[in-house]
């Protein structure tokens, strides 16, 4: 097949997924549809397909870490940890839009896949206390709990972009810690100040509680912050008779803390709060759309979508900076995850980046596939928030436009000058 008919099917699932939520199909089905057309249409090893379905790693582990998150959330709601949380921060915080955002960023420093559902369960009652509609809900929840991923270590798209580009992690982390600056200034400035400055919130104060303190922050937090501890500063471990500190994988670290919340609960003959979380956690909607959204990965990556892209651009001259755009953020809205557009896209763009690396130039491909990822109707994190706010995903991504826009336009203007 040629690279402008291999471009159009690219297209044409990529509006498939767009279309058929509009006609009341469940975002899950519309995903799954949009990966089988590219399959059939780009043609694929279908064996290669069916082992990729029955890959752990990054299949099925992915899967299981949803539901885990899922679970310490439900769990952490039924021993009253939730609650005690957001009354912290809010006596903490200097309002209540700012003690929103915070627990969104705080949550944004783990790299759970479907986070910002995590966020967006602990930031409800916040919400609903400010009067937010589940559009205004959604996007503030959703843009702050993704302030991190541009440069934060423990992502998984930071450690394969660096190894690709044959930069080291400290080099990345030093150069790329503007574009949070950036989504930091975006946020507020198109999305936080335009909805705090309602009359509706603005009028609202802060009651200070009694007896709250940053102690009972720590407390009730204790969850998430042992699996932040875990997962990025790791714990002793004896290898060749030397004792090291080892990272333990994000997977275990959720299931060992949720074991130790189960435990407190059965302790406590708390058997029905326990079911409930089980029952919470194993929900279709949720783990459908885990399911289809990593299917769509699999399916751009067997039919090898960004080389057809690629050789698109190149067959009709295109400008190198629009390459280095469009690549990653066709890639990152197709898939909606960060670790696919990097592995996707950043080979096929190392005569633009160069050597030594054009940081400008990985700067400007790195945003602009977070762009397509903020973008993508697949992505867990706007899927499953969106869900729980009930608000339509495709006015959320509208929402945020402006502010990925923001990022965007002043990273391409660094590149150009």
């Amino acid at each position: 097949m040629d690279a402008t008919l291999g471009f159009l099917m690219i297209l044409i699932s990529i509006i498939i997924i767009l279309i058929l939520p509009r006609f009341k199909v469940h975002i899950a089905l519309a995903i799954m549809a949009g990966a089988l057309f590219l399959l059939f249409a780009l043609g694929a090893q279908w064996h290669n397909v069916l082992l990729d379905l029955t890959e752990w790693h990054s299949f099925w582990r992915i899967i299981v870490i949803v539901f885990l998150s899922l679970l310490i959330v439900a769990l952490m709601e039924k021993i009253g940890y939730l609650n005690m949380m957001v009354r912290s921060v809010k006596a903490l915080a200097s309002s209540l839009g700012s003690a929103l955002v915070s627990i969104s960023a705080f949550i944004g420093l783990l790299p759970m896949p479907g986070g910002a559902y995590v966020s967006a369960r602990l930031v409800d009652p916040l919400t609903k206390e400010m009067k937010l509609n589940p559009i205004e809900a959604t996007s503030l929840n959703y843009w702050f709990r993704h302030l991190w991923e541009y440069w934060w270590p423990l992502y998984t798209g930071v450690i394969v972009a660096s190894a690709i580009l044959e930069v080291s992690i400290p080099d990345f982390v030093i150069h790329m810690f503007f574009l949070t600056i950036l989504a930091v200034i975006g946020g507020y400035l198109f999305i936080y100040y335009p909805i705090m400055r309602k009359k509706n919130i603005k009028n609202i104060k802060i009651k200070k509680g009694k007896g709250i303190d940053f102690g009972k922050l720590l407390y009730s937090a204790w969850p998430i912050i042992a699996v932040m501890t875990l997962t990025l500063l790791g714990i002793p471990w004896v290898v060749n008779g030397k004792i090291v500190i080892q990272r333990v994988d994000l997977f275990y670290s959720l299931l060992v803390v949720d074991l130790l919340l189960i435990i407190f609960l059965l302790y406590r003959k708390k058997y029905k709060d326990t079911l409930y979380g089980l029952k919470f956690a194993l929900k279709p909607t949720f783990l459908g759309v885990t399911f289809a959204a990593l299917f769509m990965k699999i399916a751009v990556i067997e039919t090898n979508s960004m080389n057809y892209t690629y050789h698109f651009f190149n067959l009709y001259g295109i400008p190198p900076f629009i390459v280095i755009i469009i690549l990653p953020y066709l890639a990152g809205l197709m898939t909606g995850v960060t670790v696919a557009y990097v592995a996707a896209t950043f080979p096929l763009l190392l005569p633009y980046i160069g050597s030594p690396p054009n940081f400008a130039a990985i700067a400007l491909a790195y945003a602009s596939g977070y762009a397509g990822h903020l973008s993508s109707p697949v992505h867990l994190c706007l899927v499953l928030s969106a869900q729980h706010f009930k608000a339509d995903i495709y006015k959320v991504i509208k929402r945020v436009s402006p502010a990925i826009i923001f990022v965007i336009a002043i990273v391409l203007a660094i590149y150009l000058i």
